[in-house]
This record gives structure tokens, sequence and C-alpha cells, in this order.
């Protein structure tokens, strides 16, 4: 265990498992409250310095049981008891702490174990674990981050307590941490529209006491962490539970925990793969002789979608020679007549290598803000024999 931070406010009270991370911006959410306070504070710290960047209080003031961070919408996902005993699914500005309503209170008074939620950015559903007031069984809530509307709330079965969700994109899997009834912990995959509980793993090292949503997933790694205390020790171990076979391939101990609490883990999630090259449309010479010592010309329009004018011409190569543009500039003008300007290149034939009986050329490049270009075209070859 390596420290990002120094100790934020101690004491500092915090509710187990409330914790979210935005892996592009280096941000890690949780919520707190200082001894000298009495509202709950959302924290912002930064995980490259181990800075607080903010500590607002919540408003309005009311308790915060689940947090969910959308990387790709920039948004932060609360849930918390509005008054009434429900929970309700809202937004919070982490600069200033005001929340945004997004559902309506659900089920008041309906009791939920903290930090247990998942979000399934890309689908719009916020998943939580909730029992009411006049249930004895869990169920799961599915809820629309656009609309605020409860998609489904099933009662989970088999019967059992839920105590982590998290939630793989790429599978569309609802992973779900829970007793079996023998007081060790199984993952098991959760379907959130109609409860049912399928086993991955075995009960792991029951009894074992764990901290309720201090979990986390590593969807490319198949990876699904959580902290746990064996009933015959006294330190934390950190496991690792295989999500496609069950395994635990590790569970070390983290020397010296027993004095600590563990309130929260997160994952960083997978970098979005780079944007491929934009495909422009471009007018290569129809017919090249590959033992020509001249240029061959190849135009790239202007389209409804693109702006020939904003290549730069230094970056563009041409032919499986990756031949630059023999005058280092192009020329702009309206080659095909159609009121836009297009750009004119020339390349000197044996740079770009084109070989005998080739049926296509491609030209690459980079536009002057750097956004990669791709354009291919049908050719046939000449005096080849």
């Amino acid at each position: 265990m390596t420290p990002i931070s120094a100790s934020i406010d101690p004491p500092n009270g915090t509710s187990s498992g409330v914790v979210a991370l935005d892996t592009g911006g280096g941000r890690f959410f949780f919520v707190g409250m200082p001894s000298s306070g009495t509202d709950w504070r959302l924290y912002t710290v930064d995980t490259g310095t181990g800075a607080v960047l903010s500590s607002p209080a919540i408003d309005p003031a009311t308790s915060i049981l689940g947090l969910e961070y959308d990387d790709a919408a920039d948004v932060l996902y609360g849930m918390r008891n509005p008054g009434d005993g429900g929970k309700q699914i809202v937004t919070y500005d982490p600069a200033t702490g005001v929340a945004t309503p997004i559902s309506a209170s659900i089920s008041p008074p309906l009791g939920v174990p903290g930090g247990v939620t998942a979000l399934d950015a890309a689908g719009h559903r916020f998943f939580f674990i909730g029992t009411p007031s006049a249930e004895f069984v869990h169920r799961v809530y599915t809820v629309n981050t656009v609309t605020g509307a409860v998609i489904s709330n099933p009662t989970v079965g088999p019967a059992t307590s839920i105590l982590g969700l998290e939630y793989d994109a790429a599978e569309g899997v609802l992973y779900a941490l829970r007793n079996p009834g023998d007081a060790g912990k199984q993952l098991v995959r959760l379907d959130p529209a109609t409860g049912a509980a399928t086993a991955v793993s075995v009960s792991i090292a029951p009894p074992l006491g764990i901290p309720g949503g201090v979990n986390a997933l590593d969807p490319a790694g198949n990876r699904f962490f959580f902290i746990g205390v064996p009933s015959a020790e006294s330190d934390y171990r950190i496991y690792t539970i295989d999500t496609a076979t069950g395994a635990v391939p590790g569970n070390p101990t983290i020397t010296g925990s027993a004095s600590q609490f563990f309130v929260g883990l997160a994952y960083p999630a997978a970098s979005a793969p780079p944007p491929g090259p934009t495909e422009v449309t471009i007018d290569v010479r129809s017919t090249i002789n590959p033992r020509s010592k001249g240029v061959i010309p190849v135009v790239i329009f202007t389209t409804a979608t693109f702006d020939a004018t904003t290549v730069d011409p230094s970056t563009v190569r041409f032919g499986p020679g990756n031949a630059s543009e023999a005058h280092g500039t192009g020329h702009i003008s309206d080659v095909d007549g159609d009121g836009d300007l297009d750009l004119m290149l020339h390349f000197r034939t044996q740079d770009a290598a084109i070989p005998c009986g080739a049926t296509s050329a491609t030209l690459t490049g980079q536009t002057f803000s750097a956004q990669a270009i791709q354009g291919t075209d049908t050719i046939s070859t000449s005096g080849c024999h």
C-alpha cells in the first residue's frame, strides 16, 4: 500500500463504499464529515498529488449512500436520502456540493447498505440494493439516469445479503458480492431484470468480515477486488477473484491494517482507444506507370463533412513508399468545380513506389489540429512489361 494523500481532516467520519473515481481527470471522490462539523462534505482528491481539490458541504444537507462517476459524460451520480427515508438518484457538482435530482424518492422508507451501487454509463442505468420496510429480502433496483424512472426492482434470489456491486460494460454483466449463507463471501452474476444470481466463485474464507461496498472491478483483466478480514486474523486482506473462473489468484495481507479502516476501493477505467483516422475522399490519376520519373497528382476533396484546406501538406504521405509532397506545400483550388476549395498534391512516382499490378493507392496525413486522415482510390498500372 502506497499513500497518495496525507490524512484528510482527522478525525473524519466516512461512509463505507461511498467513493468514485474520475480516471481521466485524476480525481477521487468520497463523502465525509469532519468531527467539528454537522454536515456531510463531498471531497475531491487529486490522485496524482494527493491534494484536496475541494470539499464543499453537500447541498441540501443529507446522507449520501452511493457515488458513481461517468467518465465519458463527466457526471458524478449520487444516491441520497431526500429526507423521507426513501432513496433518490441525483447528480452532484464536486466543486459546489449542489445536488440536482434525477429521480423522485424511491420506496420510502427504504433501507440500503451504503456503497452497494454500480453504474452502466452507456446504458443509462444506476443500480443499487435496497429492502423496503415491509420486506425482509434485498431487491436490486435499476434506475434510468436520464428519466429517473425505476426500470425494475426484483427480489434477489436466492434470498441473501449483497455487500458489493460492480458493472462490467464490455460484458454487460452486473457482478455482486454476497454472503451465500455460511458467512463467507461469494461472487455472483446478478440479473437486474429478474434478481437471479449465478455463482461465479465458491464461498470464500468463511467466516469472512468485510466493509460493505469496498470493492472494485478491473474489466479488462477479469478481476474483482474486495477487502476482507478472516475471523482468525486482525489485519485486512485484499482479495482478487477471477471473474471468468471464480478462482482467487491472490489475497495478500495488508500488513499493519488492523488499526485502519478501509472505506473505499476504485480501479481506473480503461482509457478510450485513440480515434481512428478520418476517411477522406481522394482522386488519384487512374493509370500510373511505376517506371515514370514524373509526379502523381492526388486531390483531397472538400465534402460536407470534411474541409480539405485543414490538411497539413507537410504530414501527407502517399503510396507504399510513403512519399512526401513533391513541393512541400500543395495547392488549394476548386478542382471539381462545386464551389468548395480542394487540396491538390503531387508525389514523385519513384518515391511513391507503386508496384506493378497495384489496384489501389492510399494517402495518409494529419490536419493542422493533428487529426489523422486517410483516403484510398482505385488505380491501374501501365508500362510494366
